[in-house]
């Protein structure tokens, strides 16, 4: 199982705390959040470290400093810390060569991760704000990414509270703080992982969660249009599945039990949902002489096309539908 497998694993977890979690109590789910996001980071860092020894080596090999069995062994006990640059540089019979001493170095310097923590040492601390500063150096100013971590780093934080300030012990976490905390994890996912999106669809379970509580998310930051098809898909499969009558254990075991079937019909409802819309719009289009109240009701129903499409292509991008 990959790196990624596992944390594909931990966050299928932490979605069913927060599905099977009563409103108002999802204290846990947030604190799991940020638990997989330092493991995530870490785990981005290692990779990142793994990769810069290959390049390392490569570029040295480019360079002619390393020809042979025993300048690769060399370099790899120095990329373990085993031993120090002196020594790497006696070993590839270049200390007493200023020119490719000098090429040595430079060369080394290109590359900051190769003798970093997260490999050599994997029980050595890093605070979360060391972690999450490092990650950002593989991201340009600007770059999302950026806004993801300092979240991330700010419900830390928060999550902090919990534990090393006794006036904030009874601090709540209510339904929209963990839906964003969710939706934050599975948005840096992305950013971290190239290869992310393609693990989770084969996930059935996981990517029906991710979708479900991105709805959600939705829904709580004021477009109510999703909800329309999220509830008439509930309703789709509920009819023939045995259920718990609260919402949220509904909710769970739609997404537990039957995800790939719910996922489609919830891509379906949007569809629906979509078509209606853009044939009213298509007639508004076809009048010769339309009205400003048929302007104004065709503005208000590409809004809504807008809305429910991005939703959509959230779907089809988890199911691996173009």
């Amino acid at each position: 199982m990959s790196r990624l497998d596992d944390l594909i694993d931990l966050i299928q977890t932490t979605n069913e705390v927060y599905f099977i979690t009563a409103p108002g109590r999802v204290r846990t789910a947030f604190i799991l959040v940020d638990d997989i996001i330092e493991l995530a980071l870490k785990t981005f860092l290692q990779e990142k470290a793994l990769e810069q020894r290959e390049q390392c080596q490569q570029a040295l090999k480019t360079a002619g400093l390393v020809t042979s069995s025993g300048h690769r062994s060399a370099l790899r006990r120095y990329f373990t810390e085993e031993i120090n640059r002196r020594s790497l540089g006696q070993s590839l019979g270049v200390s007493k060569d200023r020119r490719r001493s000098r090429l040595l170095t430079r060369i080394l310097r290109k590359y900051p991760l190769i003798q970093h923590w997260s490999v050599n040492q994997p029980d050595n601390f890093r605070n979360y704000y060391q972690v999450v500063e490092e990650v950002k150096q593989f991201f340009p100013s600007g770059d999302i990414a950026h806004s993801l971590l300092g979240d991330a780093f700010d419900r830390h934080k928060l999550r902090n509270k919990f534990y090393h300030d006794h006036q904030q012990s009874g601090l709540t976490i209510d339904d929209d703080k963990c839906l964003r905390a969710l939706c934050g994890m599975f948005d840096l996912m992305e950013h971290l992982f190239p290869h992310w999106l393609a693990h989770v669809q084969t996930y059935d379970t996981v990517r029906c969660q991710i979708g479900v509580l991105r709805l959600k998310k939705a829904a709580l930051s004021g477009r109510q249009e999703v909800v329309d098809p999220y509830n008439d898909a509930l309703n789709q499969l509920k009819r023939d599945h045995r259920y718990d009558r609260e919402r949220r254990s509904v909710e769970h075991s739609l997404v537990h039990t039957v995800s790939d079937r719910f996922f489609r019909a919830l891509r379906e409802q949007f569809e629906n949902k979509i078509a209606e819309l853009q044939y009213r719009i298509n007639q508004i289009d076809s009048m010769k002489r339309p009205q400003q109240r048929h302007r104004d009701e065709r503005a208000d129903k590409q809004r809504l096309v807008n809305i429910l499409q991005q939703q959509l292509d959230e779907i089809n991008a988890l199911l691996g539908t173009p």
